[in-house]
């Protein structure tokens, strides 16, 4: 029965951006078209964005790595991470760049960094457009793509605003923090902005190895009450993880060590979400983007209607005054007129 219902709301948003590319075609109006067309697409793909989100430094990138069990994304001590990177299921291992101009070129695991680095590409000067890799991790299978981001809040504006383009998309988002420097108010900002486009958020405390038992402690429940003051939610859950230990962990095959990093108490949440939720979310995602794209088509739709009324409503008042001004000639026709008729003529 589940599976009928979410199947029946499935093909509901289908017909729904049918209809609202049918409304796009009519106007002509190609960014909502292929809008519409990437929604359907990534519909029909099952695809799940889970993005790792986060202040600059925050290891999101070794935390991913960590995910997969290997060295795949470059990390360094300095702001990284500049090209949003998306990481797909594959048999086999593939890393493709997409530039802006539509090219695409495939590179080895290690030429990374000379893409989708501040080092590397600085300021994108390249014009990468995006990173593309496939991968044979069980994370990734089942439509699930995960999303490595720049940092926001280094000295790299664009960094930045390239992260807060890519807000639309997200399903779902792993919130990275840090144990040392706790939250911080840039951290709250951000918070606030990912909440109005993504509902589903884990919260990741990294680097629990920084400090010991009672600090971790303390500083995570310092982050728990000012997230929850932030976003008015009493049901926040953060998970303590070490990113770093987890991935030399796998890389070692050190059980000990894993369990000691947190990652498997994490990968047992995680799981469980993407078994019994997912669907779900992917639903409730793809409805809010296609709500937002109908309200644009109505304002655009509103736009252009006044601005039709507007030289219909000059017309007409021009209209108006050319009436009244030809009332008032022939008026004045008339009394003319009317005293030619009554004048006395003048003695000869």
């Amino acid at each position: 029965m589940m599976l009928d219902a979410f199947r029946q709301r499935r093909q509901n948003l289908f017909d729904a951006l049918g209809s609202l590319k049918g409304l796009a075609e009519l106007r002509e109006d190609r960014n909502v078209l292929e809008s519409v067309d990437e929604i359907s697409r990534k519909l029909a793909d099952n695809r799940f964005y889970l993005v790792v989100l986060g202040q600059f430094k925050r290891g999101k990138s070794t935390f991913i790595n960590s995910l997969l069990g290997t060295r795949l994304l470059p990390t360094a001590v300095v702001p990284l991470t500049s090209i949003v990177t998306v990481l797909r299921y594959g048999e086999e291992e593939c890393v493709e760049v997409r530039f802006e101009n539509g090219d695409r070129r495939c590179v080895a695991r290690d030429e990374l960094v000379d893409y989708v680095t501040e080092k590397g590409n600085p300021a994108n000067e390249k014009n990468v457009a995006q990173v593309e890799i496939s991968y044979p991790s069980p994370y990734l299978k089942d439509g699930v793509h995960i999303i490595d981001t720049p940092g926001v809040g280094s000295i790299f504006s664009d960094n930045t605003q390239v992260t807060y383009n890519f807000l639309p998309k997200v399903d779902a988002a792993l919130f990275l923090l840090a144990v040392d420097p706790p939250m911080s108010q840039s951290e709250l900002d951000f918070l606030k902005d990912v909440k109005q486009y993504v509902q589903k958020i884990f919260f990741i405390q990294n680097k629990i190895d920084y400090l010991d038992e009672e600090d971790r402690r303390e500083s995570m429940l310092f982050s728990k009450r000012v997230i929850e003051e932030a976003l008015g939610d009493g049901k926040v859950n953060i998970h303590p993880l070490s990113a770093k230990q987890a991935l030399e962990a796998k890389l070692n095959r050190d059980e000990g060590k894993l369990e000691q990093s947190f990652l498997p108490d994490f990968d047992r949440v995680l799981g469980d979400f993407l078994t019994r939720e997912k669907g779900k979310v992917l639903l409730q995602s793809v409805l809010q983007s296609g709500r937002k794209l109908l309200s644009d088509e109505e304002f655009a739709v509103k736009l252009e209607q006044k601005a039709v009324a507007t030289p219909l409503q000059d017309l007409e008042e021009k209209i108006r005054l050319f009436e009244k001004q030809l009332e008032k000639i022939q008026d004045q026709k008339k009394i003319k007129g009317a005293k030619n008729r009554f004048r006395i003529p003048r003695p000869k």
